[in-house]
């Protein structure tokens, strides 16, 4: 069943899906994924119990869409940080629920400023979730980047391990980070690193022995990987996320980041994917 629901008020219209093979809520606000789960399993992805809900505000936690840059603007430094799909009202262009049981959903984004890019998101949602990013309608060269800052709900994320990213080089950004096990990796305390390249047909693995899963990651049109927590302190002072509610995610993001150096000629296009699983562990 999919129905639409207006939970946070008319502005916010969220899509809730319960079919016998998941359960999930999608907003059109930002589409932007809130919670998915196979039936039967825990939640795989987290959503602050503090986010707010406002025009203009990104969401904290899910699956918030970095696009068309992630980071700052390099060309537009007043433009706003991670770009504008994720406080945008998209377009539900397409819902339907096929006889395999699994979701299809397309949302679209035309573009919301003079010279750029038109966007749209289709997702498969099922057993597995599927999320494939695409920017259409270049208008001119430009620099291009972007992610899907995949909030994974975990045990706790002092205690899982991230395989698939031992071979590469990354950058940390965290001026407070602790070391950290490296192989695999294990995360202790604010982690913010940019793992770059990364071979696109590289899978990631967050290893949740207490939840007896693992989470594996897929990802195609991506060179890169984020791997983000803020850790107690910072999320103690962040309104909308809160003291302790840390250490119920690990974010790890299909990303393309700058340092990829991906421009976009008049008329590209670039489709970024990311496939999520969860296997059981006995």
């Amino acid at each position: 069943m999919v129905t639409t629901e207006y939970p946070y008020g008319e502005e916010f219209p969220i899509i809730r899906i319960d079919t016998p093979l998941c359960t999930a809520e999608i907003s059109v606000y930002g589409a932007h994924v809130l919670s998915w789960a196979p039936k039967g399993q825990m939640p795989v992805i987290y959503m602050s119990p503090k986010a707010v809900f406002k025009k203009g505000k990104a969401l904290r936690g899910g699956i918030p869409l970095c696009w068309p840059w992630f980071g700052k603007n390099t060309e537009d430094a007043s433009l706003p940080a991670h770009g504008v799909a994720r406080t945008a009202m998209w377009q539900v262009a397409h819902c339907e629920e096929a006889e395999d049981g699994k979701v299809h959903l397309l949302m679209a984004l035309p573009p919301t400023q003079e010279m750029m890019p038109s966007g749209a998101i289709a997702m498969e949602v099922g057993d597995e979730l599927t999320l494939s990013l695409m920017t259409m309608d270049v208008p001119r060269s430009m620099p291009f980047s972007a992610a899907m800052h995949t909030y994974f709900a975990v045990s706790d994320y002092e205690t899982v391990a991230v395989t698939g990213l031992e071979e590469a080089d990354f950058t940390e950004f965290a001026d407070d980070a602790v070391p950290h096990p490296e192989d695999p990796l294990i995360p202790l305390g604010h982690i913010d690193r940019i793992y770059y390249p990364v071979q696109e047909n590289q899978e990631i693995t967050i290893h949740d022995p207490a939840w007896q899963r693992s989470i594996r990651i897929c990802r195609a049109g991506s060179g890169s990987c984020v791997v983000w927590n803020p850790g107690a302190d910072l999320a103690a002072g962040m309104g909308d996320l809160g003291a302790g509610n840390e250490r119920g995610f690990l974010a790890v993001e299909t990303s393309v980041v700058p340092a990829e150096n991906i421009l976009l000629r008049c008329g590209e296009k670039h489709e970024l994917t990311t496939r999520i699983q969860v296997i059981r562990i006995d």
